[in-house]
């Protein structure tokens, strides 16, 4: 794959994989299993599912981005 490429891997919830350029961007990490609920205001959600690849499969990366 040509590094001026943009590839693009969703992992789940929030996280994707970015790779352009040679460089390795997470976004949003959140590894934790399903099952889990978390209250927000009014609202709670549910995790139903964990993520499509593990923390220790992804191989490195250069940069984290997180939202908040």
């Amino acid at each position: 794959m040509p590094t001026d490429a943009l590839r693009i891997t969703y992992i789940g919830g929030p996280t994707i994989l970015l790779e352009f350029g040679g460089i390795r961007f997470l976004t949003d990490p959140t590894f934790d299993p399903g099952g889990g609920e978390y209250p927000n205001g009014p609202v709670t959600l549910c995790k139903l599912t964990g993520p499509a690849i593990a923390p220790d499969a992804l191989g490195g990366f250069d940069y984290v981005l997180l939202s908040t």
